[in-house]
């Protein structure tokens, strides 16, 4: 057994300086780049509420509109008119579930909600943290100013987590037995102290041996021993 003890505890460095530092930085990347994207450039469904809001800050929102059909098709529809008028009470085109906003809007809805005498400010805010994700994500992803990127997600995700988890949905003051009655806000509120928890630990740990951040340190290392030994020299 003692033979094999250094092997251990190579294997253990390994792991806790290499390879778990780049699968952190991987999942965090992942995320990152995921939501930044749709935050900035994609577009999401929205509820009746966000969409008021939004309205009332003259942000934009798309509601679909309804297609007119043509001449003949209109005769066509004529013997199914009643079971037509039906469909449409059962299925209004402009249900609210319908209703799309680009993703960083849904964070300035957020920001207003919660402090809304910040006006203007909330939507510099909300494109701040969108276009953070997508950089955070790159910087993760390849290694490079780890700590600092990853300060940032740490920041931003226990943020979004105190404001949806904790003001909206109010479950800091409930019981926490009662959190996975619902299982969406339950898997939201831990996915986002999970990423939390992530982003601390590459602030502290760096970003391991596989990264830019390790090839610059170690780049530099030698460059100082060299300068320290040309000098004794």
């Amino acid at each position: 057994m003692g033979r094999h003890f250094p092997k251990d505890i190579f294997m253990t460095n390994f792991a806790t300086t290499s390879l778990m530092p780049l699968i952190a930085r991987i999942v965090i990347a992942a995320a990152m780049l995921t939501s930044g994207w749709v935050n900035c450039f994609g577009q999401i469904e929205i509820n009746s509420k966000i969409a008021n809001g939004l309205r009332s800050m003259e942000v934009e929102v798309h509601t679909p509109v309804a297609v007119q059909p043509e001449a003949g098709e209109e005769e066509s529809t004529e013997e199914s008119a009643d079971e037509s008028a039906e469909e449409v009470t059962e299925e209004p085109v402009q249900s609210a579930s319908h209703v799309t906003t680009r993703g960083v809007n849904r964070i300035v809805w957020l920001i207003h909600e919660q402090w809304p005498s910040l006006g203007g400010w909330g939507t510099f805010l909300a494109w701040t943290a969108g276009v953070m994700q997508l950089l955070a994500g790159v910087l993760l992803l390849v290694g490079l100013f780890t700590r600092l990127a990853s300060l940032s997600v740490a920041v931003t995700s226990g943020m979004a987590t105190y404001i949806v988890s904790g003001t909206m949905h109010g479950m800091f003051a409930m019981n926490p037995f009662d959190w996975p009655l619902d299982s969406h806000q339950f898997i939201q509120l831990f996915a986002g102290a999970s990423l939390c928890v992530l982003a601390l630990g590459l602030v502290f740990s760096g970003a391991g041996r596989f990264s830019i951040d390790a090839r610059h340190a170690s780049v530099s290392s030698e460059t100082k021993n060299n300068r320290t030994k040309k000098g004794n020299e």
